[in-house]
């Protein structure tokens, strides 16, 4: 007698979980499903940024321009990239997140000639460009390091990231010194020219040579018009007509 009332709970029980199982099948996941139905996202990557609004916006979903890039290989208002990607599996009213193409900006070349290339690079970052081929030269007008010519000049419109050359100056030329040419004439004269060349004159040999005016220069030990990068001592051949002068 005593199980009665048990057998009684347990039934109500039962029938309690059966009406809720059918109360989730029939009604509840049916609307969860309709709530959470997901389609495949179409892709507007390349359409015109209203056109792809409009297709996207028609198929129910939301859309949010994230991003501009700005490019000159692509006409403007134009999707460039979309988030999530094309025929991603997505819930109807998702937020679809659009980059849209702009013109790329033109920017003026800063004038970086007469400053050291540490700020030169800093002028050219700063401008949104940067530094592309860099070469040397020695200069009497600017100090080493100093930027002395550029590609474009300053002033000119530039295409953002687009590269600047520049010439920076390594400072005055290292000495030369210019060998002139003394054979055919006097051996005074000759010595003149050298040592006004900032050189030496070296050993002096004379040679027997009775057809040529004494003291007359047959030789000289480097060639005129040699350019020589340090100090050096030019020997002479001098004519004479005594046969044992040396």
């Amino acid at each position: 007698m005593k199980l009665r009332p048990l057998l009684q709970y347990c039934l109500a029980l039962g029938v309690l979980s059966g009406l809720m199982l059918l109360l989730m099948d029939r009604v509840v996941m049916p609307a969860y499903v309709r709530q959470g139905q997901v389609r495949y996202l179409p892709n507007v990557v390349g359409l015109p940024y209203r056109e792809a609004i409009k297709r996207l916006r028609d198929d129910g979903f939301r859309v949010f321009k994230a991003k501009v890039a700005r490019t000159q290989e692509y006409p403007p208002n134009q999707v460039f990239e979309m988030y999530p990607k094309a025929y991603s599996r997505v819930k109807k009213g998702r937020i679809i997140q659009l980059t849209v193409t702009a013109e790329e900006q033109m920017v003026t070349v800063p004038d970086v000639v007469g400053k050291t290339l540490r700020s030169a690079e800093i002028d050219i970052a700063r401008a949104g460009l940067v530094k592309d081929t860099v070469h040397t030269t020695y200069s009497d007008a600017y100090a080493a390091g100093v930027v002395t010519w550029q590609a474009p000049k300053g002033g000119n419109l530039l295409r953002r990231g687009n590269g600047l050359a520049l010439m920076v100056s390594l400072g005055l030329p290292p000495p030369s010194f210019y060998v002139p040419s003394v054979v055919g004439i006097g051996y005074q004269t000759g010595r003149r020219e050298i040592l006004d060349a900032g050189l030496a004159v070296g050993h002096v040999r004379y040679l027997y040579a009775p057809n040529l005016l004494p003291n007359t220069i047959i030789d000289q030990s480097i060639a005129g018009g040699t350019v020589l990068k340090f100090k050096r001592a030019v020997n002479l051949t001098v004519s004479t007509y005594d046969r044992d002068q040396k």
